[in-house]
């Protein structure tokens, strides 16, 4: 269902353009100005009155707001803010894991190091019982192997149904791919 903007929402547009400019230090005149708008328009936006979308959309820009549209309500759009950028992280975390598994397929000089550092890194979460056996056994599996099988390993563990979670509990938190 798609939300309706009411006169209230008009409103409180102009309201926040308003403390927006007020921010930035800026008159009507030199906002309407730098937004390519007639002051008039301005001071309508400023008091909720409607004016045409590319006018607030320009007014917006200069002071640096936005005006989100859609069919959601603000808490929906959160989460698929917050769902995206989750997704975001976890496409980064991939995409480095293979960058590592690449450095132990092509046998680049840090994988010996990089290895050793993870292999320690595992056994200290043992010994501190910082990390659940499963993901020490797991990442153990993956590790105790020639540098050309550690990249199957990782490379095939990327997209079954252990992945998402080994990257995120990764030995590999601070290298660099």
């Amino acid at each position: 269902m798609l939300r309706l903007l009411t006169m209230d929402s008009f409103v409180s547009i102009g309201n926040s353009v308003r403390s927006l400019r007020k921010a930035k230090s800026l008159s009507q005149g030199q906002l309407a100005s730098d937004a390519n708008v007639s002051r008039t328009t301005l001071v309508q936006i400023e008091q909720g009155k409607s004016a045409q979308l590319s006018s607030l959309g320009s007014v917006l820009r200069v002071v640096g707001g936005h005006l989100n549209i859609s069919n959601d309500s603000p808490e929906v759009s959160k989460r698929r803010q917050a769902r995206a950028a989750n997704e975001l992280k976890l496409a980064a975390s991939r995409e480095k894991h293979l960058k590592i598994a690449l450095k132990f397929a092509l046998g680049d000089a840090d994988s010996v190091a990089l290895k050793e550092d993870a292999l320690r890194l595992v056994d200290m979460w043992q010994q501190q019982e910082l990390c659940s056996l499963v993901y020490i056994e797991k990442w153990r599996q993956i590790l105790n192997a020639e540098p050309s099988q550690i990249a199957r390993n990782l490379a095939s563990s990327m997209d079954d149904e252990w992945g998402p979670a080994l990257r995120q509990n990764t030995p590999f938190a601070m290298s660099a791919a």
